[in-house]
């Protein structure tokens, strides 16, 4: 176990999938290799040549998956920040006619949803404006410690932002002023957020929106944890309580696919019609096809020293459908060379 302290991310964007096809030759083919980073180039490029005989070759479709899961994710995000946006509209409308128990309402549910899914980009901006409502509620109730209870929240969120009087009534702002001032007048006790993370080297964090280590005042912080590849993961974390970080999952893993799902998943962000999975073990080489939509056939082994890939044995479906498992991810030994002919795509 290690402790860190907090930094940033990125997003990548990716192809969309698109429609497979019926003809074989034209169909959009995917290799995908158990340990890419071991196998020669040489050997990956003799696998290329043969699958090209069968179809189009798309370049890395797991790089590629990856980077439209990414995608994908981040314009979920997106909308849902716009449904928050909604709501937040409608309860600044409650209040400016008066309806200060259907805005408090409308806020304390927003509240409620941000803390839910805090590593929706825009989350800590848009908790500052919540914050700031709540205390024009406050005020308007004539409840003073309400008023200041949200106002600091809301500076604790964001010690570079005030408010406009143009939106927010002189009082609230005068207020919000004196708070702001005092607590930045303690900027010398403000503290670290920690973050307890189990087995993982974290690069990407942010706080309050902001990438970057930094002290912070004392109060509720939005953090969230960004990895490529992973999902988001993130917290709303008090200065003096640890958040201990929950162990993240790829959505999509390097090397092969182990079950159907995360086949088809890939063959839908890549936009493929089939992939080919491979390994490299000593001599022989190991192949297995996946058929987007439709599933695993039974592996391939060749055990011939010089192999050369025979892709076309990948071509022939099995009568009563596809029924095999993947199995070259596995590391239990592999099955005898089959007793059948060698079939060699390079003329060899």
């Amino acid at each position: 176990m290690h402790r860190v302290l907090i930094a940033a991310a990125w997003i990548v964007a990716g192809p969309p999938a698109t429609e497979p096809t019926l003809d074989a030759r034209t169909d959009a083919i995917g290799i995908v290799w158990h340990d890419q980073a071991t196998v020669t180039s040489a050997s990956r490029q003799r696998l290329v040549d043969a699958a090209s005989e069968e179809g189009r070759v798309v370049a890395e479709p797991l790089v590629r998956a990856r980077a439209a899961a990414a995608l994908s994710l981040e314009r979920a995000r997106s909308e849902q920040l716009d449904a928050w946006i909604a709501g937040f509209e409608s309860a600044t409308t409650a209040y400016r006619s008066g309806e200060i128990d259907r805005a408090r309402q409308a806020l304390s549910s927003l509240v409620d949803a941000i803390r839910a899914d805090p590593a929706v980009p825009g989350a800590t901006r848009l908790l500052w404006r919540v914050h700031m409502l709540r205390g024009q509620l406050a005020w308007a109730e004539g409840d003073a410690e309400q008023r200041d209870a949200a106002l600091v929240a809301a500076v604790v969120l964001d010690p570079a932002a005030r408010p406009s009087t143009r939106e927010v009534p002189p009082p609230v702002v005068e207020a919000y002023t004196k708070l702001h001032d005092e607590i930045l007048a303690r900027r010398d006790q403000w503290s670290p957020l920690e973050v307890i993370v189990e087995g993982e080297d974290l690069s990407f964090v942010e706080i309050d929106g902001v990438p970057g280590t930094r002290v912070v005042p004392d109060g509720e912080h939005v953090v969230v944890l960004r990895r490529p590849g992973v999902p988001p993961r993130a917290a709303m974390v008090e200065v003096g309580q640890a958040w201990t970080v929950p162990a993240s999952s790829e959505r999509l893993g390097l090397g092969l696919p182990e079950d159907e799902a995360t086949a088809q998943e890939i063959c839908d962000l890549a936009g493929l019609d089939w992939l080919v999975l491979a390994r490299v073990r000593g001599p022989r080489l190991g192949v297995q096809r996946f058929a987007c939509g439709e599933g695993f056939a039974p592996p391939w082994f060749e055990g011939s020293a010089g192999w050369e890939p025979a892709v076309a044995e990948l071509t022939q479906t099995p009568e009563e459908g596809w029924t095999a498992l993947p199995v070259l991810h596995r590391d239990g030994p592999w099955p005898s060379v089959p007793s059948r002919p060698f079939i060699a795509l390079d003329g060899g």
